[in-house]
């Protein structure tokens, strides 16, 4: 499954982190920035269920 987050960098961090307590995660992206002036960031996962 692939899941993308979409906010603020410590948000986006704190997000994962969150998420991995849940689901198992197979692979995180770098944070990308968001088109435009935006200060937001998306980072992709791919997780498993447990």
């Amino acid at each position: 499954m692939k899941i993308r987050i979409t906010g603020l960098p410590d948000e986006v961090e704190l997000a994962a982190a969150e998420i991995g307590r849940v689901l198992n995660i197979i692979e995180t992206s770098a944070p990308y920035p968001c088109r435009g002036i935006s200060r937001q960031v998306r980072l992709y996962l791919e997780v498993r269920l447990p």
